[in-house]
């Protein structure tokens, strides 16, 4: 097989050995590969992540009977099971201990871009991994469909340092500022990281902030920043910070590279190579690590990227993690995790830690007098999502199952620690997915979504990802796009040289906040022209020569900086709006009908989940409610995939629901 034909796959995870549930997903779903991980260390919350030994024992030791275990068990009741490996490339603890006094060795969970630049690391894990892929090649080959490569935070190649200086990271940066026709310069300290120059406005709170390193319990960051954290920088201010940040991200992008090119050494190239990368999504991205996505997209030994979802609510659009049209164009599969938190998952963790119930907890809240045992009382998964029930959880594999279908993506259902996945309503939605899913996946479609939201990973690194307005200016429009009843795409802004955007009549700027001669010629080029409506995120608020210059903003948008509400200008040819704080302003509503404006095709009559291609569309409700899904042309047939109902002759359906619901449909011949 030629490694251009990215393979597609429909797969269970989990971390531990859920045997039972894995010969179901075979006998009922229809599912024959399964994600394993292997895995010598420790998850976020401190206990192992798998129920097996550790492979790499110490240095130059393998025990490769215990990586067989793994395989062989789900073999002892799925003989023709397949697999995807995953490996996880963080350090043991025997390795972050062995003779590393004076700041030498570092535990590349958390601290993944201070020893990543380390020959020595790099060589030990190489190794380790390079030993065990030629094993399972040489045992399980026939059976190994991909590795999945990890490290970092979460083994998703986050570093989780917050950019913290290493000796093996400080030369790596001088190689670097080499490299760019930079003068050598320190490491920008602690204080600079993590602040920004303008906007300090603290109005705005995320109980997620817990991740991206914000203290839950009030205390030292906020005595250390008594005036927030500075949501933006300018070139002119911040130059050497954001130089250092673009280093850090690239860095890591490089060497996710070193290791697929460490792996494609030992392996046959009809075996694929995947890892976690390119997450956008939220205020924490730029110090994690994955902001050159863009870099890592064009190493040819990649094959896949996975990212979780982002918003999986019930009743809401479900929104990846990545930048999904950057994966296409560049030639890889979007692998999307579904790990949607069902509210009967296994929460015992040991003997001595069982998460609290999610049901009970729909509200967190820190406290700067709580301990550790308290906060352990507060801290769970999948808190008000909605996945409460049966039935409710079998409509979002439903819909999720439908989204990844529409855009032609691989995905695994992940059970992390297992009891995701019990019921006789799962398990028929499970299957039912599973059947379209092997009838539809390969049938050729076109895309319809008239909606384009723009992200820009270089103007990302003007925002100072402390700051916990930084995630709004994308977390919002899309949530807010995935309730609409339109479907949208999103793009990154290099994608523009390449996207034929004829279509999409309503575009989304998301990070315009700095716009060089050649990126507003660009803008002239492809979107700001043929009558489109084009929303701008608080704007250019950066000049060309890297000042904070408030005046740009009414230069380029026509709409005065800081304005409230949602404002429009007609700029002869294109209008344009303007929205200064999204988490203000943008809802559904808001944007549903700036896209009606633009002339996009409404294809549900209310705001409800929407996702579509030029054969099928999935429409979600949370509601007891009848829509009326309206085609952009009449069809010969149109078929409800899950329920079977047929019409004929229509360009309109109705879709009743009496509670939480997801339709598929599929068109037939138009006419």
């Amino acid at each position: 097989m030629s490694r251009k034909a990215k393979k597609q796959y429909f797969a269970y995870r989990s971390f531990w050995p859920e045997l039972e549930t894995m010969k179901k997903f075979r006998e009922i779903v229809g599912v024959d590969t399964f994600n394993v991980m292997i895995s010598n260390t420790a998850n976020s919350l401190g206990f192992p992540y798998t129920k097996y030994p550790p492979v790499w024992k110490w240095n130059g030791v393998y025990d490769l009977e215990a990586f067989d275990r793994q395989l062989d068990d789900i073999l002892r009741v799925i003989p023709d099971a397949k697999f995807i490996c995953m490996l996880d490339l963080n350090t043991p603890h025997w390795w972050t201990r062995y003779l590393g006094a004076f700041g030498v060795r570092y535990d590349s969970y958390y601290d993944l871009g201070k020893i990543s630049p380390a020959k020595i690391w790099r060589q030990d894990t190489a190794e380790y991994m390079q030993t065990v892929m030629r094993h399972a090649q040489e045992r399980y080959g026939d059976r190994i469909e991909a590795y999945h490569l990890g490290a970092g935070g979460a083994t998703e190649w986050h570093d989780r340092s917050r950019a913290e200086e290493s000796v093996y990271r400080l030369a790596a940066f001088r190689q670097w500022q080499k490299e760019k026709g930079l003068p050598p310069g320190d490491i920008p300290g602690r204080m600079k990281r993590d602040s920004g120059s303008y906007d300090f406005c603290t109005d705005y709170k995320d109980l997620h902030s817990y991740y991206n390193g914000n203290d839950p319990t009030g205390g030292v960051y906020t005595e250390l920043f008594p005036e927030g954290y500075g949501l933006f920088r300018s070139p002119e201010k911040d130059g050497e910070v954001i130089n250092y940040l673009r280093f850090c991200n690239e860095f890591n992008a490089d060497t996710v590279a070193y290791f697929l090119k460490k792996a494609r050494e030992v392996i046959p190239p009809t075996v694929e190579l995947g890892c976690f990368f390119g997450y956008s999504f939220s205020a924490w991205t730029m110090t994690a690590g994955h902001l050159a996505y863009e870099k890592l997209l064009e190493n040819d030994d990649l094959d896949y990227v996975t990212a979780p979802l982002t918003n999986y609510h019930i009743g809401e659009g479900s929104v990846s993690a990545t930048i999904h049209e950057t994966v296409a164009l560049h030639g890889k599969r979007m692998m999307q995790e579904f790990d949607q938190k069902i509210w009967c998952y296994n929460r015992k963790m040991s003997d001595c830690c069982t998460l609290p119930d999610p049901n009970a907890m729909q509200e967190v809240s820190w406290d700067e007098q709580d301990d550790g045992s308290e906060l352990s009382k507060k801290f769970t998964f999948g808190a008000g999502n909605g996945w409460t029930s049966p039935e409710r959880a079998a409509e979002g594999i439903k819909r999720d199952g439908a989204l990844a279908l529409i855009q032609g993506d691989s995905l695994w259902w992940f059970d992390m620690w297992g009891g995701f996945y019990q019921h006789q309503e799962v398990f028929d939605a499970l299957r039912d997915v599973k059947k379209l899913w092997d009838e539809l996946a390969k049938q050729p479609t076109v895309p319809v979504a008239e909606i384009l939201v723009v992200a820009d990973p270089e103007n990302m690194y003007l925002l100072n990802d402390l700051n916990e307005r930084c995630g709004t200016f994308l977390n919002t429009p899309l949530h807010a796009l995935g309730k609409s009843g339109l479907p949208y795409e999103v793009c990154s802004f290099n994608d523009l040289k390449k996207l034929d955007t004829a279509r999409y009549k309503f575009v989304v700027l998301a990070h315009p906040f700095q716009l060089s001669e050649e990126k507003h010629a660009l803008l002239e080029q492809k979107i700001l022209s043929s009558g489109r409506v084009v929303l701008w995120l608080y704007g250019t608020v950066i000049d060309r020569d890297g000042r904070w210059n408030e005046s740009n903003v009414e230069k380029v948008c026509g709409i005065p900086y800081a304005s409230s509400g949602v404002l429009q200008k007609d700029m002869s040819g294109w209008c344009s709006v303007y929205i200064h704080r999204p988490e203000r302003e943008i809802n559904e509503t808001v944007l549903r009908t700036l896209a009606l404006q633009a002339g996009c095709h409404a294809w549900c009559n209310q705001p409800r989940p929407v996702y579509a291609n030029s054969k099928l569309i999935c429409v979600h409700t949370d509601k007891a409610e009848t829509l009326t899904l309206r085609l952009p042309q009449k069809y010969d047939c149109v078929r409800e995939r899950f329920s079977g109902q047929e019409w004929k002759n229509t360009q309109e359906v109705k879709l009743h629901s009496t509670g939480v619901k997801t339709f598929l449909v599929q068109v037939g011949e138009p006419i």
